[in-house]
Formats: C-alpha cells, sequence, structure tokens
C-alpha cells in the first residue's frame, strides 16, 4: 500500500512540470561553477568561470577546470531566458 501512495505521489509531481525557479542574473557564474565542479568531480575552487554572454535566446558561462593529471577541461554552462539552468555542456574531448 505505502509503495502505491509513493509511486502515485511521484507520477502526480513528474506531471506537474514543476520547475526550479530562476537563477538570478548575479548568482549565475557561482552556480554554473558549482555545477560544473559536480559534473567533474572536483571542487568549485578549481573551476573557473568567463562573464555570462548572450547566446541563442538566452545566456552561456564559459569555464575552465583544472583536473590536475587530466590537465585543463574547457565547458559552458547553458540558462534559457528566463534564467532557468539548462546543463553544462563538455568543450574539451576526453578521447571517448
Amino acid at each position: 500500500m505505502r509503495f502505491r501512495i509513493a509511486a502515485a505521489l511521484l507520477a502526480l509531481v513528474a506531471s506537474s512540470g514543476a520547475q526550479a525557479a530562476p537563477i538570478s542574473a548575479k548568482n549565475r557564474p557561482a552556480y554554473c561553477r558549482g555545477e560544473a565542479s559536480g559534473m567533474y568531480g572536483t571542487r568549485p575552487l578549481y573551476v573557473k568561470t568567463a562573464r555570462p554572454v548572450k547566446e541563442h535566446g538566452g545566456q552561456a558561462i564559459y569555464g575552465t577546470v583544472d583536473k590536475g593529471s587530466e590537465g585543463i577541461k574547457r565547458f559552458k554552462c547553458r540558462f534559457d531566458a528566463r534564467g532557468n539552468f539548462i546543463d553544462v555542456m563538455a568543450l574539451t574531448p576526453d578521447g571517448e
């Protein structure tokens, strides 16, 4: 019975289309550093970002992460026109 209730609640939340609140313009670089550090498995201290730029109707923040012996990796964070975070895109191929 508990499983059915939990499954019903999960389905309700998933179908509601709930989104996180937009990230304020001044907080986007820090948010980007946090997301990139998670993607690359490092601390935000090793992530550097440039100023946001307008791109494809939203904003992009380009940056680098120092992976030590693996080298410097380039990435970009994307935000839509409302300031919602879209994703972190790797810009440096890793030979995969």
